[in-house]
């Protein structure tokens, strides 16, 4: 008598044999997601500007296109030097020392994430502007805010949290602290320490913080948008914006594919070099115990200047937005007399409302059709297969959304134009990996001997995985939807080149209620943004509080 067949394992899950149907349908569920979000818009993109010819593609891109793409590199390049330097001091301040408050100030760290780009910018408009908070109060106004050094300030103000949290989980895997005290106890000192043995070990971990910064200021739309088009400043980004949704000739459309491909090629080429510097990616170099030798009390200096730099870049932008919200008119001070909550009733009017319900329906959307999505991902896929995928899914994460936006609309905007359905496939191809990486993690982390007890008691695969898998990944999921909810709910590059006259999201009307020149209504529906996206974070860090949620990318 033949042995019974063991059920195929991986990643911790007892899995059903190949040739089942349900593992037959969710094999071409992936394959149409990755075909309908990935692969056809890209190729859509680069068969339109190819099509021509690389000459004539060249030519519509030059002149203003030109000037777009190297602002956007320097400004970029400049970020990304100042964000990874302020992480990396950061990361050094909260990881290689004790004291109190140390977990309030990683979480003041990591608030910028809460806040949209594009409302922080007009955060800082409201704090640090011509008629801002601190010319109103001080009567000084930040030199520059509109134009380059505004969005190179409010940008990095933004990358450092990115950076903070790539060197910092970096720091407790492969900077050792027995090499750092081996160093100390044969007399280096502690910067001789920092610079021969920390700063090597780190050296891979800098460049995936550089890059993802690197490519995430690439991507930027809202602060260039508000800070740098007064200015007459642009960025690739905000060229496209203007060709796509404010000119008709054919020249400009055809610059816009020429920057979209562009913008593809640099965002492919930068993750394959942060790839080939860093081929090991943050993989431990050994065993480390203890907080290392810098593990004293922090400097005193070091801890007014990292509180410095959470009040003067998110505290002082955040407050200046709320008054300007809650203040009766422009140009009025901030005293009791001139506060009304009359700016959000106005604020909230039939087309804000409609946008806002459209922005809950289409991020409540994304962050399920990701969930299923990523569950899918890791329920099936195995080995080689399970990398390929999620190279896939991540590639469309790393591109601009701008890019994607063009790509979407180049793919099904004859049939979907001026659709939410439109919006709603841009989102998914952006924010599928944020709902992907977390199942993906919790599947390694359940045990191999309760799936095979299921399926060896009887269960089939579709009982096995309610019964047994399903709880066990309810607080990943929970987790990856809430954070494709937030992410999406304010998202604004996407849905500014996608929406049509009934599908304006919030964060459309707020950009566009900025660029009218209306402060008041513009930083009132602003705060309702932020506090809705705010929630959904807050709920997030709640429920892994109360241990709930307990995977470590948390």
């Amino acid at each position: 008598m033949a042995a019974p067949r063991r059920p195929a394992v991986m990643s911790g899950v007892a899995r059903p044999p190949r040739g089942s149907r349900w593992r037959v349908a969710a094999w071409l569920v992936l394959a149409a997601a990755l075909l309908l979000l990935v692969a056809w818009p890209i190729i859509r993109l680069f068969a339109e500007g190819l099509g021509g010819g690389l000459g004539r593609l060249a030519a519509a891109v030059g002149g203003a296109g030109l000037t777009a793409i190297g602002n956007s590199l320097w400004t970029s390049a400049l970020v990304t030097v100042l964000g990874v330097s302020a992480g990396l001091a950061l990361a050094l301040l909260t990881e290689r020392s004790r004291g109190r408050g140390s977990g309030l100030l990683r979480l003041a760290i990591l608030a910028p994430l809460l806040v949209p780009d594009f409302v922080t910018a007009i955060g800082w408009d409201a704090a640090y502007g011509p008629a801002g908070l601190s010319h109103r109060l001080l009567g000084f106004a930040l030199p520059g805010l509109y134009g380059p050094v505004g969005i190179v300030l409010v940008l990095a103000v933004g990358a450092v949290p990115l950076a903070f949290l790539v060197i910092s989980a970096g720091m407790r895997v492969r900077a050792e602290a027995d090499l750092e005290r081996a160093a100390r106890a044969s007399g280096a000192a502690a910067m001789t320490a920092f610079r021969t043995v920390t700063l090597p070990l780190l050296g891979p971990v800098l460049a995936a913080a550089g890059g993802l910064v690197f490519v995430t200021t690439m991507n930027a739309f809202g602060t260039p948008a508000v800070l740098g088009r007064p200015a007459g400043f642009s960025t690739m980004t905000t060229r496209i914006y203007q060709d796509l949704a404010l000119s008709s000739s054919d020249t400009a459309f055809l610059r816009v594919i020429g920057l979209a491909c562009l913008l593809v090629v640099l965002a492919v080429a930068v993750v394959a070099g942060v790839d080939r510097l860093a081929p090991g990616g943050v993989a431990r170099t050994g065993s480390s115990s203890g907080p290392g030798p810098a593990g004293r009390r922090a400097p005193r200096s070091a801890l007014v200047a990292a509180w410095l730099f959470v009040s003067l870049g998110l505290v002082v932008p955040v407050v200046a937005l709320v008054l300007t919200a809650l203040t009766r008119a422009v140009g009025l001070p901030p005293v009791p007399a001139n506060l009304t909550l009359a700016n959000f009733a106005q604020a909230l009017d039939a087309h804000a409302v409609t946008a806002l319900w459209n922005s809950l329906a289409l991020a409540v959307m994304t962050a399920t059709a990701a969930v299923v999505l990523g569950t899918l991902v890791g329920a099936v896929a195995s080995g080689a297969w399970r990398r390929h995928l999620g190279t896939g899914v991540t590639l469309t994460f790393a591109l601009p959304g701008s890019v994607l936006a063009v790509a979407i609309l180049l793919a099904y905007g004859v049939s979907l134009r001026d659709t939410l359905t439109l919006i709603f496939l841009g989102y998914l191809a952006k924010l599928w990996a944020l709902g992907h990486r977390p199942i993906a993690s919790a599947f390694d982390r359940i045990p191999h001997d309760l799936g095979r007890a299921a399926r060896a008691s009887g269960a089939g695969p579709v009982t096995a995985a309610r019964t047994v898998v399903l709880p066990l990944l309810a607080p990943a999921m929970g987790a990856a939807w809430l954070l494709v909810f937030a992410f999406a709910l304010h998202e604004v590059t996407i849905s500014i080149l996608l929406y049509g006259p009934r599908t304006a999201t919030l964060a459309v009307v707020v950009l566009n209620l900025q660029q009218l020149g209306d402060p008041t209504v513009t930083t009132a529906l602003a705060t309702i943004l932020t506090l809705l996206s705010g929630a959904a974070v807050g709920l997030l860090l709640l429920l892994r509080r109360v241990r709930w949620i307990t995977v470590d990318w948390l």
